[in-house]
C-alpha cells in the first residue's frame, strides 16, 4: 500500500547512520621541543583527560523511511532527508514508517 503524503513529513533519501551530539575526548596540552623542526610545539598529553567527550546518540535510517521533521537527526543532518511530497510517485511504494 503506497504511503499517504502527509504535509511536513520527511524521508531519508538513502540508507544513513547519523550520530547526534558526539564530542571527542579532549586532552590537556603540553609543550615540548621538536628537535626535527627545531621549535617548541604543543601536543596532547594523553595521560591527562580534560573532557571525557560524549559518544552521542546514533540513529539508523533505511532508504525512504518516513521521519518526523522535528527529529534531532533531521535537524543535525538535513541533507540526508527530503520532504515526502518531493518523492517520485514511482518511489512511494518504498516509503516505510
Amino acid at each position: 500500500m503506497p504511503a499517504t503524503k502527509k504535509k511536513g513529513s520527511m524521508v531519508a533519501h538513502s540508507a544513513c547512520v547519523i550520530t547526534v551530539g558526539a564530542r571527542p575526548v579532549e586532552y590537556a596540552k603540553v609543550r615540548t621541543y621538536d628537535a626535527r623542526r627545531q621549535e617548541w610545539v604543543e601536543i596532547d598529553n594523553q595521560m591527562e583527560i580534560v573532557d571525557e567527550g560524549d559518544p552521542g546518540r546514533t540513529y539508523a535510517f533505511k532508504p525512504f523511511q518516513k521521519v518526523n521533521p522535528n527529529h534531532e537527526a533531521v535537524k543535525d543532518a538535513p541533507g540526508c532527508f527530503i520532504p515526502l511530497d518531493e518523492v517520485d510517485e514511482s518511489d512511494l511504494d518504498s516509503v516505510t514508517t
